[in-house]
């Protein structure tokens, strides 16, 4: 079991806070917003403890809103209460991940079906036009500082393709478990992403892996046109199929990565 991590008094929470305020009515859920950016971006690391009486001095609040927003964390499994060690950010092991990957299989595989019946072609104009923009925002080949543009494009625009897809299932308790489910993939990712820029500032050869992800982004954009073409024909088969290969491919080498660094 990792050592518990407590949050360094210092820590400045001020890039999150944009637009909050300690005494609007829904306090919980804007601090669970901002909890919740902050270990996607992991800046609150797995294992850190996270205090109530410490974010509620830091955030200007009492704690009743600190507790409902670690609250809602838990059940999104962001972080998880530990008899005497109080509320924790979890760590993902490779079987933890492992079971991400099968659960959004199966929810997103019925969120696919549902939604291939009714889809329009606004639907697939919509879908297609977020792949495009995607593309758009790109940088330039040549440029390795993917950083920026591999985060958001694993968070806020990956989710708005597929957000756009299931949309049409109206089934908004489903799309709100697979946005969960989303959100702890998108970190762990940024995990791996980090680990790969320190290798490329240290001097990596030419095929870096910083150059292997933005190969690996241009096949997830190809797969997201192919599944809102499928769901464009009502071809539901079909785009559970090249789902299957969107989240077994990518996933699967990030869980290959977790055993190898559990030894």
């Amino acid at each position: 079991m990792p050592q518990s991590i407590a949050i360094p008094p210092s820590m400045n929470l001020n890039s999150y806070l944009a637009g909050f305020s300690a005494q609007s009515p829904t306090a919980a859920e804007s601090i669970s917003r901002i909890l919740r950016q902050a270990i996607l971006d992991g800046a609150l690391a797995g294992g850190t403890t996270l205090r109530q009486a410490d974010l509620a001095k830091q955030l200007g609040v009492s704690r009743i809103p600190v507790r409902e927003a670690l609250l809602k964390l838990e059940g999104e499994g962001l972080v998880e209460t530990q008899p005497r060690r109080g509320v924790i950010v979890t760590s993902l092991s490779a079987d933890d991940f492992n079971e991400i990957l099968e659960m959004r299989f199966a929810l997103e595989s019925l969120a696919l079906e549902l939604a291939a019946e009714n889809f329009t072609k606004k639907d697939l104009d919509d879908a297609l036009k977020l792949v495009t923009e995607s593309q758009r925002k790109m940088p330039p080949a040549g440029n390795e500082d993917l950083q920026e543009e591999f985060e958001s494009r694993w968070g806020s625009m990956n989710w708005a393709f597929h957000k756009r897809i299931y949309n049409v299932a109206e089934r908004p308790r489903l799309l709100t478990t697979i946005e969960n489910l989303h959100q702890l993939f998108a970190r762990q990712l940024r995990t791996r992403l980090n680990t790969a820029q320190a290798h490329t500032a240290r001097g990596a050869a030419k095929a870096t892996p910083l150059h292997a992800n933005r190969l690996e982004w241009e096949v997830v954009l190809e797969e997201h046109r192919q599944i809102a073409k499928a769901c464009g024909c009502h071809d539901a088969h079909k785009a559970k199929e090249i789902l299957r290969a969107h989240i077994f491919k990518h996933g699967g080498e990030v869980v290959k990565q977790l055993r190898a660094a559990q030894g």
